[in-house]
């Protein structure tokens, strides 16, 4: 007689490491209304150096202020909302709900930064824009990775004085870890100059948005970055059981809004440890 499989826990699981969430504020606001349109915010942002005048106050012909009018505006939207699941012919179980908020909980933050890189769920902003500033003429020839991350890191501070976060392909990750280019700092991975590592699972597309070449990525840059993150939607079981075929259609739902201020740049790279 074969003896029957048995069944047993499912091994655990340890959260994906070294992504968007770890380098942004993931926020979990209550109004609902966030969630409707999109949000905007005025970011404090910077132009270095800031411009000087003569100290002596008694100076004829002294050259005016010149400031910008206005403040910065940004804008997270329209709102995105992920979703995945199961249908199961098995009513019976219990756990079949719980089982697709799991499952959204594994896939949400690869998912959120693949089309914050992309916009392919038309959420703006976007990194892959034809907007993007591109930094240190790569777009026609890659810089090298260390070149490129010193562009991007002076660009940060030039345009926000702050913490920034630098964006990669996931792909990415072990040629700049292998040129000692990363480090770890508590639970992020950082740039040379400490802003965090995003290291997404993407398509790696440009602002232009074609793939580079295997040898090459684009790297960004951008200011703060915010996740603010919607309730999980779950239907009830009732709802869920369609009494026509007697089957369970366990779907986890959640909005999600990714923005970030003052700007964003690119420079597209030459790996380390990759053939010309």
């Amino acid at each position: 007689m074969t003896q029957p499989w048995v069944s047993v826990t499912a091994p655990a699981t340890v959260p994906y490491r070294y992504g968007l969430f770890s380098a942004a504020a993931v926020l979990d606001p209550t109004d609902g209304r966030e969630f409707m349109a999109g949000v905007q915010w005025e970011p404090v942002c910077a132009d270095a150096p800031a411009p000087a005048t003569l100290a002596q106050a008694c100076v004829q012909d002294r050259p005016p202020m010149l400031l910008p009018s206005g403040v910065d505006l940004a804008q997270a939207g329209p709102p995105m909302r992920l979703y995945t699941g199961f249908t199961c012919a098995l009513p019976g179980r219990e756990d079949l709900l719980e089982r697709a908020r799991q499952q959204l909980g594994l896939i949400e933050q690869q998912s959120v930064e693949h089309y914050a890189w992309t916009g392919e769920a038309g959420n703006r902003p976007r990194l892959a824009d034809p907007d993007t500033e591109i930094l240190g003429g790569s777009a026609a020839a890659p810089v090298s990775a260390a070149a490129g991350l010193g562009l991007l890191e002076a660009f940060i501070s030039d345009r926000t004085g702050a913490i920034g976060v630098v964006w990669a392909p996931r792909t990415a990750a072990a040629h700049l870890v292998g040129a000692q280019l990363t480090r770890v700092e508590g639970p992020r991975m950082v740039a040379p100059l400490g802003n965090p590592m995003v290291f997404a699972h993407t398509s790696g597309a440009g602002p232009d948005g074609q793939l580079p070449a295997a040898s090459d990525a684009w790297l960004y840059a951008t200011g703060p970055v915010v996740v603010r993150r919607g309730p999980v939607s779950l239907p009830t079981l009732p709802q869920a059981l369609s009494t026509a075929t007697n089957e369970v259609f366990a779907v986890a739902q959640r909005p999600y809004l990714v923005g970030w201020g003052c700007a964003q740049a690119a420079v597209k790279v030459r790996l380390p440890d990759t053939a010309a």
